[in-house]
């Protein structure tokens, strides 16, 4: 689908352009003390290369390229006007909701969720990890919860700063989370996901040995088995069998993976980085699999995870729901996968919770079907971190939250990304129960007598 590759970019504008505005960012003291801030440490690993060009037929003219353009600042104008941005430090809590004023000294009352963004940010403190996000949103785009924290020390610790930019900067591989967009890729070219593919080992790794039908091949299982397990072998080797570069490379950009805002936002801000291996090899297989070639920003988790629970179709984040009282107007989602095909994704991610990779954490607490998928990497950039992702929504059948987590822990870790995930997706669903059970209790007015 040519027409998402550059219209899907301003999904991220209501959102990251209000927190990016001049190259400065909201940031202020996670332990509530300091009023200081020191210089903001590198959050960003090697840059990944470009990827090589790809053949014609899989890439827009330059006029479709300057079409979408500007259709897509037509559909972010209509969000919010492109040279407004918010001042977070002067972010605050009245009656109720979080206000800040922008940058030209109007009074903006935001989307955020006093509870939800609260308890991001105390998970976010009892990780201790050194770099940590957390953004929570409903399916149509509505933020309610955006945390970002950071500490000096390379080994985390309980003093940290609240820096918003890691919920909009990327600065992490994707890791498992692009098994998502394999998984998507290999439905919509027509691969049953129902049908079992034999495999061998997987755990941590993808070797060439897996990319062959081979008499090691002693465990038989489906893709989305294999999604939900998180593993390797299973989406390396199908990957490996039924697609090629160009076709992955598409499906993550018709998916949002790397879309880069307009450039009269004045700020660099994309879902994600993508160089994909442009051969048919192990590091393609690997690829697939999420060892290399894509990372992602936590809000890019965020909509990766809401287009799957909307069926296929990606909303634009906003953050605003009202300035000087006038109330902001969000641009309609846009179809970016097939409807069958987002269903069958999201089918998988409902097993991730129920038996695979998260399991552990979902099985106890509240009887709410949660679909997600985690994402477990390590690399020594700028130093050690251990990055655990969760993205998903609940409940899987009437989606009601959305939440996308990261945490890059060191060596020594309190929190894994799907249970601070668990504990906002509680949060979430007890407080709509609650609602529910208000209702319910409401004493109703009698009908009126007809005359």
């Amino acid at each position: 689908m040519r027409r998402t590759v550059l219209l899907a970019g301003g999904a991220l504008l209501a959102a990251a352009g209000l927190f990016m505005s001049s190259g400065a960012g909201p940031k202020r003291s996670a332990d509530k003390a300091a009023a200081k801030l020191p210089p903001m440490a590198s959050i960003n690993g090697a840059p990944l290369d470009p990827p090589p060009a790809a053949a014609d037929e899989t890439q827009p003219s330059a006029e479709e390229v300057a079409t979408f353009q500007q259709l897509a600042q037509k559909s972010a104008r209509k969000v919010l006007d492109a040279n407004v941005a918010l001042d977070l430090d002067k972010l605050k809590l009245e009656d109720g909701r979080y206000v800040a004023p922008t940058r030209d000294g109007r009074r903006a009352v935001l989307t955020l969720d006093p509870d939800l963004q609260e308890l991001a940010e105390k998970l976010l403190n009892q990780s201790r990890a050194p770099r940590g996000a957390i953004v929570a949103m409903t399916p149509d785009g509505r933020i309610l919860a955006f945390a970002g924290r950071r500490t000096e020390e390379p080994k985390g610790g309980t003093k940290g700063i609240f820096d918003y930019h890691l919920a909009t900067d990327v600065w992490a591989p994707a890791a498992s989370v692009f098994k998502l967009v394999t998984a998507s890729a290999l439905v919509a070219n027509g691969y049953d996901p129902t049908q079992k593919v034999c495999y061998h080992g997987g755990v941590r790794s993808v070797m060439e040995s897996n990319l062959a039908d081979s008499k090691s091949d002693s465990n038989c299982e489906t893709l989305g088995y294999g999604v939900a397990h998180s593993n390797n072998a299973i989406l390396g080797k199908l990957a490996y069998q039924n697609l090629d570069p160009k076709l992955l490379d598409r499906a993550a950009r018709d998916l949002g993976w790397a879309n880069v805002l307009p450039a009269s936002l004045g700020v660099k801000a994309t879902c994600g980085e993508l160089a994909l291996p442009q051969e048919k090899d192990l590091d393609f297989a690997k690829a697939a699999a999420g060892f290399n070639g894509s990372r992602l920003s936590v809000l890019g988790g965020a909509v990766l995870a809401a287009t799957f629970a909307d069926g296929g179709e990606q909303p634009v984040p906003t953050i605003i729901e009202s300035i000087a009282g006038k109330p902001v107007t969000t641009a309609k989602p846009r179809r970016v996968v097939d409807k069958k095909v987002a269903k069958a994704v999201a089918e998988m991610m409902v097993g991730t919770c129920a038996s695979g990779s998260a399991a552990k954490s979902f099985r106890r607490g509240r009887n709410v079907t949660v679909a997600g998928k985690t994402g477990t990497l390590a690399t020594d950039k700028p130093f050690f971190m251990e990055h655990s992702w969760f993205v998903g929504f609940a409940p899987a059948e009437e989606p009601e939250i959305v939440v996308s987590v990261l945490l890059g822990n060191p060596e020594s870790w309190h929190i894994k990304g799907h249970e601070a995930a668990k504990r906002m997706i509680d949060r979430a669903m007890r407080r709509a129960g609650d609602r529910d059970d208000e209702a319910d209790a409401r004493p109703t007015r009698p009908a009126k007598r007809v005359k």
